[in-house]
């Protein structure tokens, strides 16, 4: 009798592909491949997540929708529905400090400080962006204008505008302070968050 329930047990195990035959009492749950996601700044800093924090690179964590930063109504009206903050108004507008500006909803590195400069249009002005992390599109309102959005979340941003002459590079991204988070130099970017494609 025992050699037969033996003879079961192995051919369970092979046929649910198992490595190491184990009892049914110290059998465990299947693993499953999850990924965790982190959707507050202060999760950003727990040393045991420290393999995957500050990955900017292609191989960084592919993540759902859900997964972006929460933002509050005013976020949501200028970043997902391409509204604009009043002028004057912006909490990085008057920022000279030096580090990078991040996307709120994603926290894509947007922009350098070394190239914010002052405008006094009433909206932070930026004449270069970091290589690849800002896309521009004809504006849907009809005005001809040129939208730019963050081109990994494709969340709103502001304009861009040319031939202004107020810098060397002739360029002016004139953004929405909301659309953007401010890091210090010598402080660790935040993950930014990928969606799986």
């Amino acid at each position: 009798m025992k050699r037969y329930q033996g003879s079961l047990l192995l051919l369970a195990f092979l046929a649910y592909g198992c490595d190491e035959p184990t009892s049914p009492e110290t059998q465990s749950e299947p693993k499953t491949d999850s990924v965790s996601v982190e959707h507050s700044d202060a999760d950003h800093s727990k040393s045991d997540h420290s393999d995957h924090d500050h990955d900017t690179s292609e191989d960084s964590n592919v993540m759902t929708a859900d997964a972006y930063n929460d933002l509050n109504e005013e976020e949501k009206r200028i970043i997902i529905s391409k509204g604009t903050e009043m002028p004057g108004s912006g909490a990085l507008l008057k920022n000279k400090s030096e580090g990078t500006y991040i996307c709120r909803q994603c926290n894509a590195a947007l922009f350098g400080s070394e190239h914010k400069f002052e405008s006094n249009c009433g909206w932070p002005s930026f004449d270069d962006e970091i290589e690849g992390a800002v896309k521009r599109q004809v504006d849907a309102d009809g005005s001809g204008r040129v939208e730019i959005v963050c081109a990994n979340c494709d969340g709103h941003l502001g304009h861009v505008f040319e031939g202004e002459r107020f810098t060397e590079k002739n360029t002016r991204h004139c953004v929405n302070s909301v659309s953007m988070k401010f890091v210090k130099e010598g402080d660790e970017l935040p993950s930014m968050i990928k969606l799986s494609k």
